[in-house]
């Protein structure tokens, strides 16, 4: 029988599968993201204490299974250094906790390692659900999530000839090139670059830099920025993520394009 092995984990997805079984989605500090399937969870309280749902955030334990994609997941446990998150008290908190795991979920590959993944997304959860949703929670999320996975998107300075004047006057992000362009580069750019403020500018910057704690205090970037993101995770992910439409709707502001 393969070792029991065991991760702090994250619930991302959740679903029955038949009658007392449950089929979930994990990123785990340890191990990525892994599939795993809990044999009798919605009969056993004692070996899983209800820490199978989205926003659980538990020890879980697991065998691999030898021929199965699934991990066989063996019981999930609390633990005193894992904070809970408190999400399901606010509709906007529901609705900003849903999006960061459907990104997480969509950014990060069974099996490969995510460790910078989870410890993002559980500072991110952990902030929503001691401050509550914010739009400026929301655009520090982005931003450090798309450095983990490796698109850390420029707002210092021009892609084009790397002068910093782009934080004192207006830009233009290019999605194609994750960054902006002086207004002095702007010819040579493809047409669809989005026309950005001095101030979102700035504000990006110090969201990208500063922990996720500090974002409310620092404030949203403008809806030229929220734009601007939108459409570089769209073409990152060549989709658009269900979870959006309704966190527009519930936190309010111009809906992203």
């Amino acid at each position: 029988m393969p070792a029991e092995e065991a991760s702090a984990a994250i619930v991302l997805r959740a679903r029955d599968y038949s009658e007392s079984d449950r089929i979930v989605t994990l990123l785990t500090r340890d191990f990525g993201k892994l599939g795993g399937i809990a044999k009798g969870a919605k009969a056993s309280r004692r070996r899983f204490e209800r820490k199978l749902e989205p926003f659980s955030h538990a020890m879980l334990y697991f065998r691999r299974r030898p021929h199965g994609q699934l991990v066989f997941i063996t019981r999930a446990e609390a633990a005193a250094e894992l904070r809970p998150f408190n999400i399901d008290d606010n509709l906007a908190k529901i609705a900003l906790g849903s999006y960061m795991l459907e990104l997480a979920d969509a950014m990060t590959s069974e099996g490969a390692e995510a460790k910078g993944a989870y410890q993002v997304l559980s500072e991110a959860l952990g902030t929503v659900s001691q401050a509550g949703a914010d739009p400026a929670l929301r655009q520090s999320f982005e931003l450090k999530f798309l450095r983990w996975a490796g698109f850390g998107l420029e707002f210092a300075r021009c892609r084009q000839c790397a002068a910093r004047s782009c934080q004192e006057a207006a830009s233009y992000f290019v999605v194609s090139r994750g960054g902006i362009v002086c207004a002095r580069c702007r010819p040579s750019v493809p047409e669809g670059a989005i026309r950005m403020e001095g101030a979102s500018v700035v504000a990006l910057a110090r969201l990208g830099e500063a922990d996720l704690a500090e974002a409310s205090r620092i404030g949203p970037a403008g809806a030229d920025a929220a734009l601007a993101i939108s459409r570089f995770l769209s073409s990152v992910l060549d989709r658009k993520l269900r979870s959006t439409a309704f966190l527009d709707s519930v936190m309010g502001g111009n809906p992203r394009a």
